[in-house]
């Protein structure tokens, strides 16, 4: 256990500095600490969740194999993520920056990275329930249902706490202050007030306001570091 937990420090540290070179090497370094915290807080909120409603579905699962497949699984996302991590810093380093009028490659980056979480943690969390529940001998159909129960739950866990320990990348401005943590309160430049509206956003994007960047010509704190 001490060793897959190390593992899991180790690698999503790697690929967090990737993807906050985006911003500076700075917010790269803060993302050694934050991104390792974000995968911890949303295994252990997963953990006990994930038994919880398992129990709603089957009683053959006990508390410490939900434990175990947790860890392995977050370990198996991490070290999925750190293998991509040349291809994030080197993105990181090369997309056209935004500038006074436009987000220019900044969604593409961001987009990618959601993109990236999203699948090695879908493709590590069913890899290890399925291993798990082919030791238990469990019916297609109950296998089913708890793969997508912990699938959903992980996301809604995953998606909050990032948005309330964001950010993990942003945009630099010469001078910009960089934020360790922003309010989770606080909308980002589309008016989002969430993880899954700002998602949203970033693919169907609202007009822009009076107060956006891209009409006002002029940056937001939140602009700059999201």
């Amino acid at each position: 256990m001490v060793k897959r937990l190390a593992q899991v420090i180790v690698a999503s540290a790697v690929y967090g500095f990737s993807i906050g070179s985006v911003h500076s090497t700075r917010l790269g370094v803060y993302n050694l600490l934050k991104f390792p915290l974000l995968i911890l807080i949303t295994s252990a909120v997963c953990a006990m969740a994930f038994y919880v409603f398992s129990q709603f579905i089957t009683r053959e699962l006990s508390f410490r194999d939900v434990q175990s497949l947790t860890v392995s699984a977050y370990r198996d996302v991490t070290l999925l993520l750190a293998s991509l991590s040349p291809v994030s810093f080197f993105l990181a380093k090369t997309i056209l920056q935004p500038d006074q009028v436009s987000l220019r490659e900044y969604p593409f980056f961001k987009g990618l990275t959601v993109i990236f979480i999203a699948l090695c943690g879908g493709a590590a969390l069913t890899r290890q329930t399925v291993l798990l529940l082919r030791r238990h001998s469990l019916s297609v159909r109950k296998s089913v249902l708890i793969v997508v129960t912990w699938l959903s739950l992980s996301l809604f866990a995953g998606g909050q706490c990032a948005w309330y320990l964001r950010p993990f990348f942003g945009i630099a401005t010469p001078g910009t202050k960089i934020s360790f943590f922003i309010a989770g309160t606080r909308p980002d430049s589309t008016g989002a007030t969430n993880f899954y509206q700002s998602v949203y956003n970033m693919f169907n994007p609202p007009p822009p306001g009076k107060d956006h960047p891209e009409k006002a010509g002029r940056r937001t704190d939140e602009f700059r570091t999201r």
